[in-house]
């Protein structure tokens, strides 16, 4: 295990961390320097720039999509730069989140690859856990106990669809 890969597991976390904490308190640079970093260090890394620059943008839209449906039901409510009637609308810092959970996809999940299932389960707890933590630190303002069932089903899906492509990516670079 290279460098490389624990940057890429610790450096999410860093992300993570950034995004709740830093938008929670105030400090709305923080989320954009370290995602910036992070994402920097990613596509410096990927030989295949367009290849790397799609699939984070596939993951961007899953995201954008469930955070934002999600905001339309009125089941989450989150620190919001957007006046109404946008407000439902995924955060900047939420995006800056989604892409380095794509960056992060091969070093932290590659061993699911064969584990359809399991992936599934895994998606369907941590990501609705990642959100519960971050309405603790309060960088989201609200979440309906209704979100989190709909947070598991996408969450699951996130994860099947983002290491399919990154398996197809890996089989078409061979």
């Amino acid at each position: 295990m290279t460098i490389y890969f624990w940057w890429m597991i610790l450096g999410f976390q860093a992300v993570w961390f950034a995004c709740a904490w830093g938008i929670s308190h105030h400090y709305p640079l923080l989320p954009l320097i370290v995602g910036i970093v992070y994402l920097n260090t990613y596509i410096t890394k990927q030989t295949h720039k367009k290849i790397a620059y799609l699939f984070l943008l596939k993951v961007l839209v899953m995201g954008f999509f469930l955070d934002s449906l999600l905001g339309l039901l009125g089941l989450i409510s989150f620190q919001s730069p957007y006046p109404e009637p946008l407000k439902f609308l995924q955060p900047w810092w939420l995006s800056i989140l989604w892409l380095s959970f794509g960056a992060s996809a091969k070093a932290s999940f590659s061993w699911l690859k064969n584990k359809p299932k399991l992936m599934l389960v895994l998606g369907g707890v941590f990501g609705p856990l990642a959100y519960y933590s971050g309405l603790q630190l309060g960088s989201f303002l609200a979440v309906n106990f209704l979100a989190y069932p709909i947070l598991a089903v996408g969450f699951a899906c996130v994860m099947f669809f983002m290491m399919k492509w990154v398996h197809q990516q890996d089989n078409t670079l061979q």
